[in-house]
């Protein structure tokens, strides 16, 4: 669930949302237009709004009047009001055919709306329309067998979010606008002139402000007390201005040694004490649909920088539900970095000394984690050498997933590479070769 900060870092004006993010949350009873319960002033604005507006409910999301209601052939519109008759947001739907040309282009440029793609195109999407120049977002939702994807785009066909496997029962509440307040705005403004805002997440650990600039998505995060911590953005690919030294960095690495190829770079700013340092982040991908990534300096050092997460949560937020998670099946660690990858929340830690990847899924269900070991059970490499396999990379990936643990290895064999799916009693359960 979203926490408030103290008052000094955030003067918000829909404050009472943030509460309504939970599933724990209370709700009044559908309350009928017209009765005390519902302000007059609300309904007054409401009526004004959309007076041609039919099957009318209302709900309380604390502070807020959420009208559920039916309009020009549509069921599944949704308006928030604060108490004093002021509009917050409204969730509508429109045809897939009537997105804006730019939402339409950029989808069908992606993996899930290329012609021949074996994902299926919901036809009706959600839109978020929002006061405060806060972005309106377009929600497109996909699904291939049992996966569902939501794809959040800007009106201008920026992809600023992508979320595997959301709750069905979508609460959009959590997107009601929201304001940083006077010194993060005037920072903001200053750094990112013209910036548009997407989404403002408080936390325990700190503030993440997401913004659209030079029609790039960028993140930026501060700490509880308002100090800026670091800000990435994604760079566009092929990418020019990355260091020389950088890319000789990335080049010399054993993965790209290896015949990996670059398949994301991210641009990272980090406030170090008051200096601020830049490195990059680039996403390799092997044969096997691996990813590695590696953290180098602007100066061509490879280091991953400190994104202020000295304990668990210090600065680099995440979810309650999240962290409580973390702390029980990895005791003691130190979450490093929040990010969204492949429609998953990816939260990366140190744990024990090694650096683990934990996925997540938009209902933030703990979907696996993964990390590199040197070490292989007796049992397993008993397994490999048994069915012939001869083991030709000594650093294994350890994989733990709610159904079960195991280890992927590459192998030869019959001249062949191969990579091995073995869970710790040693069963080789999946096999996969580089055709």
């Amino acid at each position: 669930m979203k926490k408030l900060l103290s008052v000094c870092l955030l003067s918000v004006a829909l404050l009472g949302t943030l509460a309504a993010c939970s599933d724990d949350d209370k709700q009044s009873p559908n309350l009928p237009p017209g009765t005390s319960e519902v302000p007059e002033s609300i309904l007054s604005q409401f009526n004004a709004d959309y007076p041609d507006a039919q099957d009318v409910t209302w709900t309380q999301d604390g502070d807020y009047y959420t009208a559920s209601f039916s309009e020009d052939g549509s069921s599944h519109n949704q308006a928030w009001y604060e108490r004093d008759g002021r509009w917050g947001m409204t969730q509508y739907e429109i045809p897939f055919d009537r997105l804006p040309a730019a939402v339409a282009e950029a989808f069908a440029a992606t993996e899930y709306g290329q012609s021949g793609s074996d994902w299926r195109v919901d036809r009706e999407v959600d839109v978020l329309e929002r006061r405060d120049g806060t972005e309106t977002l377009y929600i497109i939702e996909v699904e291939r067998g049992e996966s569902e994807v939501d794809l959040y785009y800007t009106e201008d066909g920026i992809l600023v979010k992508e979320i595997l496997d959301a709750a069905p029962d979508k609460n959009y509440g959590e997107y009601l606008p929201q304001t940083p307040d006077g010194t993060l705005q005037s920072w903001l403004e200053q750094r990112f002139p013209g910036y548009r805002l997407v989404d403002l997440d408080t936390e325990d650990g700190g503030l993440e402000v997401e913004i659209v600039h030079n029609r790039q998505k960028c993140e930026v995060f501060f700490t509880r007390s308002g100090e800026w911590l670091y800000y990435k953005a994604e760079l566009s690919y092929p990418v020019s201005q990355v260091p020389e030294e950088v890319w000789a960095a990335v080049e010399a690495s054993d993965a790209m040694q290896q015949g990996a190829w670059v398949d994301e770079v991210e641009m990272y700013v980090v406030n170090d004490g008051g200096t601020e340092t830049v490195y990059y982040c680039f996403e390799l991908e092997t044969r096997f649909d691996d990813d590695y990534k590696i953290y180098v300096r602007a100066d061509g050092v490879e280091e991953r920088p400190d994104l202020g997460g000295g304990q668990t949560g210090g600065g680099v937020p995440v979810e309650g539900d999240v962290e409580t998670f973390i702390n029980q099946q990895y005791p003691g660690a130190v979450i490093l970095e929040r990010d969204y990858d492949d429609g998953y929340l990816e939260i990366d830690i140190r744990h024990d000394g090694v650096e683990k990847e934990v996925l997540f899924n938009g209902r933030n269900e703990w979907v696996r984690t993964e990390w590199e070991t040197r070490s292989l059970p007796d049992a397993v490499q008993q397994a490999v050498e048994a069915a012939g396999y001869r083991i030709s990379d000594r650093e294994y990936d350890r994989v733990e997933t709610p159904d079960g643990n195991w280890y992927e290895v590459e192998a030869v064999k019959d001249r062949r590479e191969w990579k091995l799916y073995v869970t710790d009693d040693g069963t080789i359960f999946d096999t996969r070769y580089d055709d």
